[in-house]
């Protein structure tokens, strides 16, 4: 096999962007070589659903503009993989179907919001990626009808038959095909959604930079949500700078004069003052995951090997700062803040479902008890034994209500745990700027219920297994350049990470 011009596993989007500025490849060939990686790896990873049949016609317009002095932003002519969760014009030949089959002869007249803010600066969108079914209302986590389970690139073998949720072999949330395909070479960038660690779950564990942006900030019309009061977007990229670009684009569709997120970067940690929780009060629990001889024992010292690095760099470091665990803030007996956000999701999806089939011009099912009976009379394509036996939380959700009034309380709630008496409580008594926990952990809770900004970093592996396992990064409401500032300055200390052994799966 003739060696490809670049490597697919390490190159980033800025590297691509400087040899296309000087005239060392073109963008027909970068998203050929990434079309040649795919077909040779995609059976065993399952992390694209369908490749766009007309890429290489964008790529060569986008080329033409280029010769003729024109760029339309610093990713022109870069390629993307985007969840199956943002609708693509059917003119394009990529059906989004969100994972089911009950979807994928659907009629779509226009692009999502974001995916035209990606054409519109010049990103070859190169196909869709897999992802949990109906965003993780149906199946295991990485497991769709139409694209098969994801497997996470760094995993010989792949996901473990019979592992709980959250278990070594598992690549992770909902968006599981955008990480897997970054992290596997398919494309340097990627756009995923999230409404708790859907996003920054896959990409901690397949050691990648990605950052949730704030709920709100971003328009998510043309998408499928499970609640539209914490679904968000977000990107996953191999560097900071790759994702503070990508992030721009998103944020500057609805906020077209916002800083760029590049101008918060740094090498160093002058002026970064940080707070890390205790990692024993934020563990993943027994029931999703399953034991890993010395795992706890290790992420405990790589954690304070991290805290005591950033000190001796000139990190402002206070460790530990308390945030109180959602399953330990009880709202009533026998209900905390973990069953209030639950009820929420489970209480909007119906609606969420509803609305995005409205933006549909044809489609075989009209709403959610639609789906639920394609389902019923397509037992052999949209169940599976072990990854997908049933779609109790599509029947959960079309069964479950809530008044408005209930909603808004519950969101108060969750609101006052996650954010007054949380984050905000923290950054204003150590007077951080961010604060780091593990992302093997529900710590995206907070998150959700705060509705603020939240990043995955790489961090280390699990000796025993090879999977990455990464750190989140959260910050006020609209402070995601204080989030880029962080992470930029961890990956100058860091090393670079491991890249995944395809020919060992």
């Amino acid at each position: 096999m003739a060696r490809e011009p670049f490597d697919v596993l390490t190159t980033t989007a800025a590297d691509l962007q400087s040899l296309l500025q000087h005239g060392r490849i073109t963008s027909v060939e970068i998203a050929d070589v990434y079309r040649r990686h795919i077909e040779r790896y995609n059976a065993k990873l399952h992390a694209i659903i369908t490749l766009n049949p007309r890429f290489a016609e964008t790529a060569q317009r986008l080329d033409e503009e280029r010769r003729a002095g024109k760029s339309r932003g610093p990713l022109h002519g870069i390629p993307i993989i985007v969840k199956d969760a943002f609708n693509t014009v059917s003119s394009t030949g990529m059906p989004t179907t969100v994972g089911s089959f009950a979807l994928a002869k659907s009629h779509v007249p226009k692009n999502a919001t974001l995916i035209d803010a990606l054409i519109k600066q010049g990103l070859i969108v190169l196909g869709k990626a897999n992802l949990t079914e109906f965003c993780g209302f149906k199946g295991t986590g990485g497991w769709s009808a139409v694209g098969g389970m994801c497997q996470s690139p760094y995993i010989s073998g792949g996901f473990k038959r019979g592992e709980k949720r959250k278990g070594e072999t598992a690549p992770g949330g909902s968006s599981t095909g955008s990480a897997v395909g970054v992290a596997a070479g398919f494309s340097p960038l990627s756009l995923g959604t999230e409404t708790s660690g859907s996003l920054t779950t896959p990409a901690s564990r397949a050691a990648l930079y990605a950052l949730k942006l704030t709920t709100g900030s971003v328009s998510m019309e043309g998408v499928w949500q499970v609640a539209a009061s914490f679904d968000t977007a977000g990107g996953m990229a191999k560097s900071v700078l790759d994702l503070a670009l990508l992030s721009d684009v998103l944020l500057r569709q609805t906020s077209p004069g916002r800083k760029s997120l590049v101008n918060a970067m740094q090498k160093d940690w002058n002026g970064i003052s940080v707070g890390f929780v205790d990692i024993n009060l934020w563990r993943l629990p027994p029931e999703v995951r399953d034991p890993v001889p010395g795992y706890d024992e290790q992420c405990v010292l790589d954690y304070d090997d991290a805290i005591k690095l950033l000190r001796e760099l000139g990190a402002k470091v206070t460790n530990p700062v308390y945030i109180t665990p959602p399953e330990k803030w009880l709202v009533e007996r026998g209900i905390d803040v973990n069953d209030l956000m639950t009820d929420i999701m489970r209480s909007q999806a119906r609606a969420g479902c509803e609305n995005y089939l409205r933006t549909l011009d044809h489609s075989q099912v009209t709403g959610l008890q639609d789906i639920i009976d394609f389902n019923d009379a397509n037992p052999e394509k949209e169940y599976d034994e072990v990854f997908c036996p049933n779609q109790n939380g599509l029947r959960k959700a079309q069964s479950f209500s809530m008044s408005a009034e209930d909603i808004e309380k519950n969101l108060r709630i969750c609101k006052q745990w996650a954010a007054t008496e949380g984050v905000d409580k923290v950054i204003e008594e150590h007077g951080v700027d961010v604060i780091v926990a593990p992302c093997d952990s529900f710590f995206a809770g907070v998150s959700v219920a705060s509705q603020y900004p939240l990043a995955s970093i790489p961090f280390s592996y699990v000796t025993s297994s090879g999977r990455p396992y990464g750190l989140h990064v959260i910050a006020r409401a609209n402070e995601e350049d204080k989030i880029i500032k962080f992470m930029s300055a961890w990956e100058e200390t860091m090393p670079p990470c491991r890249v995944p052994n395809l020919e060992a799966l």
